[in-house]
């Protein structure tokens, strides 16, 4: 299953452009009803859907843009990372050895976390051994709001269940919830300095 996916102007110059950064194609670019698809494959496992729309698509700009959240091994991320750096023309917004564990559901300790930005977004890798408590890992994406208790109010009005209280670092104010259908998201409103 792909983690995320981006959505290209060429999809035979991404794909070539994938390739050339160390990813592997799992799924050759197909025709659907609307463009074409590919499934790549970054080192480090993650898997991502490039996508081409035959009819160039037209959206309203984001208020704010989501967070891509990818979870990749402490033996494979910096060959994930420069591979996806060339192929986003993305930079390192942040590389922290010592990020507060709570993000990942263990508060006592501290893991490596790395946050890209890139004309496809943001991208934030967590670096683990693999072994998470529920939730963690299965959320993709995290949405930055600028009332989490308001937002929160709201979500769970539409049906969606609290997975993890919310907590706060110094970067952040954050919750996991799962939307109806199991849909997990991180939603969070940034912390003021």
């Amino acid at each position: 299953m792909e983690r995320t996916g981006y959505l290209v102007t060429d999809m035979d110059e991404a794909v070539r452009a994938a390739k050339a950064t160390g990813a592997d194609v799992l799924v050759a670019a197909f025709n659907d009803p609307i463009g074409q698809e590919a499934i790549i494959q970054w080192p480090g496992g993650v898997n991502t859907q490039l996508y081409w729309h035959t009819t160039a698509p037209s959206y309203t700009p984001l208020q704010t843009v989501p967070e891509n959240r990818v979870y990749v091994s402490p033996d494979r991320v910096d060959a994930f990372v420069r591979s996806f750096l060339a192929f986003s023309h993305g930079s390192v917004v942040s590389d922290e050895a010592r990020a507060p564990g709570v993000e990942i559901g263990r508060p006592a300790e501290t893991y490596r976390r790395v946050r890209i930005e890139s004309k496809f977004g943001k991208l934030t890798a967590f670096v683990t051994d693999g072994h998470l408590s529920y939730p963690y890992g299965r959320e993709m994406m995290g949405y930055e709001v600028t009332n989490l208790a308001e937002t929160l109010t709201k979500a769970k009005a539409a049906g969606a269940d609290v997975l993890v209280p919310p907590y706060k670092t110094e970067e952040r104010d954050a919750v996991v919830v799962s939307f109806p259908g199991g849909y997990i998201a991180e939603i969070h409103s940034v912390t003021k300095k």
